[in-house]
């Protein structure tokens, strides 16, 4: 059983696939990291923004992301695009990610995943400063601990990597750190303590079609790594290890520091000054949580979520049980008064009631061809048991208006009874039995509810008036599988 899921922004560069020239390949780790979060059934995302960082083009990180979600993601993920230009406090353009963003951030809390120049987090800050409180925390690659610290992970390697997703957009990351929004940094000093090596890409080629694009497309920015940096041991996956943090910060040993952005010479060019994203104990700077190691196993764990999904993992709870019936309020007033379920509302406190109902997508998706369909469909959710019933009246087409034989418990075929644990089953029974539109299953004046011999287990059976078999039990506590032998 799974926690209730995090909710989630993931804002990318993505380029994987793409190249700078020969032998120069673009960052692939953004694929990693998005591929494993979309294999993750700890977090619910609510939606992927591109920004620019490993590219300065918005609309190759927008197309590139798409792509990849279309090929690797579920329906319900969205991209939208964001700023094609750096931030700029007197700017009024509003992309459509932060707008989707801002409209996210207002039906509750959430992570931010900032694996790119944090531009779009910056415009939302300053159009929107009231949704401050609701981001939970950005999480960014980026920071080192003093000028002198140089991001170089291969023996040949002549010229540091930048602090890219802080230098691309030094004013942006400078008005999200102004903002208190909590901010997680995962530096290139823990980043490179995990290591892609061919064989992780050997193995990840075979772990489906995911898996399968992410090795083939590493390759070359694998052997750029061993050929012109000197990188024996593979490449770093900077935005996969912070991915990580999102998943489980308890990998993580991290610190409160305080980040300070400083002019100094710059590490990659010649003769000239450039900011650094400095952390470190001196308190006047921007309180920050600073990640200063990871455990090892934390790469085995990430290329496993870009392996095909188990079933098990697919599947996250039950969503409803479907009865047909003849008319929706009617039913909903049946089930208030026998089983205490309530009128279902949406996280924007609609009601989910949809009468009338005649998408041509539904009726393809309930097997029913391209034949008109019009239905009414009405939610109830029980306000303890957290069950939800959707109630359905077909007008057309017309189904049988009565009800089919009711099986035996011992008939073969189908789901025999929906199970409920209740706190007396004694009082239920008793109470079920002057209902109208209940019948026991046995109507015998002796039948009622005992305890399985042995086991403290109580339980009965009734039918409702839609034909419905419900088991009323006691004893076994909600969220506890406890067998009876």
């Amino acid at each position: 059983m799974i926690n209730k899921q995090s909710r989630l922004w993931i804002d990318t560069d993505i380029t994987i696939g793409a190249h700078h020239k020969f032998l120069q390949y673009k960052d692939v780790d953004d694929g990693y990291a998005l591929g494993s979060l979309m294999h993750s059934s700890e977090i619910e995302i609510l939606g992927i923004s591109s920004t620019r960082g490993n590219t300065d083009d918005i609309n190759e990180s927008t197309q590139i992301a798409k792509q990849f979600v279309q090929d690797f993601g579920a329906n319900s993920y969205k991209v939208y695009q964001g700023a094609a230009t750096d931030f700029k406090q007197d700017s009024d353009s509003i992309p459509d990610a932060v707008s989707e963003l801002a409209k996210q951030l207002e039906q509750g809390p959430m992570t931010i995943l900032a694996i790119g120049a944090l531009t779009n987090i910056a415009l939302l800050l300053k159009a929107r400063p009231d949704l401050a409180g609701k981001i939970e925390k950005v999480v960014a690659v980026a920071g080192r601990e003093s000028v002198d610290e140089t991001f170089k992970s291969g023996t040949f390697q002549l010229k540091p990597f930048r602090d890219l997703n802080f230098e691309f957009d030094t004013a942006a990351f400078e008005a999200v750190l102004k903002s208190g929004v909590p901010v997680v940094l995962v530096p290139f000093g823990v980043c490179k303590k995990v290591w892609v090596d061919f064989e992780d890409l050997a193995k990840l080629r075979k772990q489906g079609p995911m898996g399968s694009f992410l090795a083939r497309h590493s390759l070359g920015w694998w052997a750029e790594w061993e050929i012109i940096l000197g990188a024996r041991q593979g490449f770093n996956p900077f935005d996969m290890v912070a991915a990580a943090y999102v998943l489980s910060p308890s990998w993580f040993t991290q610190e409160t520091r305080f980040a300070h952005i400083v002019s100094a010479p710059s590490d990659t060019e010649k003769g000239v000054n450039k900011p650094y994203l400095v952390c470190n104990e001196e308190t006047t700077g921007y309180p920050v949580s600073y990640c200063v190691d990871v455990e090892s196993g934390v790469k085995a764990d990430m290329l496993a979520r870009l392996s095909k999904q188990t079933i098990a993992q697919q599947v996250l709870g039950l969503s409803h049980i479907n009865v047909i019936v003849d008319d929706v309020g009617a039913a909903a007033e049946y089930y208030q008064r026998v089983l205490g379920f309530e009128r279902a509302h949406d996280e924007q406190g609609n009601a989910m009631y949809y009468p009338g109902v005649t998408m041509q997508s539904f009726a393809l998706d309930a097997g029913l061809g391209k034949q008109p369909v019009e239905l009414d469909v009405l939610f109830i959710k029980h306000p303890n048991a957290g069950v939800y019933i959707e109630l359905m009246h077909y007008r057309k087409p017309q189904g049988s208006c009565e009800l089919p034989p009711q099986p035996k418990t011992y008939d073969l075929g189908g789901p025999r009874h929906i199970a409920m644990e209740v706190a007396n089953c004694n009082e239920v029974f008793h109470y079920l039995k002057e209902q109208e539109g209940v019948r026991m299953i046995n109507p015998s004046e002796d039948y009622h509810p005992v305890e399985l011999d042995g086991f403290p287990i109580t339980f009965f059976y009734w039918i409702d008036r839609y034909g419905v078999q419900w088991e009323m039990e006691e004893g076994r506590r909600v969220g506890v599988f406890r067998g009876i032998v």
